[in-house]
């Protein structure tokens, strides 16, 4: 079932758990890209699920709705992969983004009106799994299928917010390219360093996540 395109919609407007056909397909498509099959992927098209439908979308986002938002996740693990199965957001396309702040959370974020939701895990939901599959052999188990069919006030946190991502790292037409002065590589997307009256890439300005080594010849 998709959510009907209508905006401000109230946590009370959303059901309390989505149709777990709908659950079940996107969890399986998270799996297979990831690998393997965790309870941190179940949170996350969760997530999606309920981040979306709150600012009025499906989930996955079809075209053109996709152009219009924009994801953070806050952990780097399986909860990203989940969030980019279940939204369409992809970081390739610059509409999802890593802010990694070691949180089993998420934002979605319309670029045309700037209204923005957050969710964040419940640690409790761990506790209750075994409430909802006694039958589990384990506690991996019981969240993997429990977090499928619990109700969104026992999973999740969820706030709106205000996103403060900069205009050159959203969706969309990026800044022109730069030539760095010291090495001549080509800086895109706006992250070019102007220092001491330069241009610089980050890695000539020393912000660079690796120490250099000895060049290679190819």
């Amino acid at each position: 079932m998709d959510v009907e395109l209508t905006k401000n919609l109230p946590p009370e407007a959303m059901p309390p758990v989505p149709p777990l056909e709908q659950v079940e397909k996107l969890v399986s498509a998270s799996a297979r890209i990831h690998g393997h099959l965790c309870p941190g992927q179940v949170i996350g098209v969760r997530m999606s699920i309920l981040g979306l439908g709150l600012l009025g979308y499906p989930s996955p986002l079809p075209y053109p709705e996709i152009k219009n938002l924009v994801g953070v996740v806050e952990s780097e693990r399986c909860l990203a992969d989940a969030v980019a199965v279940a939204s369409g957001l992809r970081f390739g396309r610059g509409s999802l983004k890593l802010i990694n702040l070691g949180l089993l959370a998420v934002s979605f974020g319309e670029i045309s009106s700037g209204r923005a939701v957050r969710l964040i895990s419940r640690e409790k939901a761990r506790k209750l799994a075994l409430d909802y599959v006694p039958q589990a052999n384990n506690p991996h188990a019981a969240q993997t299928e429990a977090y499928k069919i619990m109700p969104n006030d026992e999973l999740f946190d969820a706030s709106w917010v205000e996103l403060k991502i900069p205009a050159h790292e959203m969706p969309g037409a990026r800044p022109p390219k730069m030539a760095c002065e010291q090495c001549g590589v080509m800086v895109r997307s706006g992250q070019a360093v102007h220092q001491d009256g330069r241009t610089l890439c980050p890695v000539c300005a020393g912000r660079a996540y690796f120490n250099p080594g000895a060049k290679l010849e190819l």
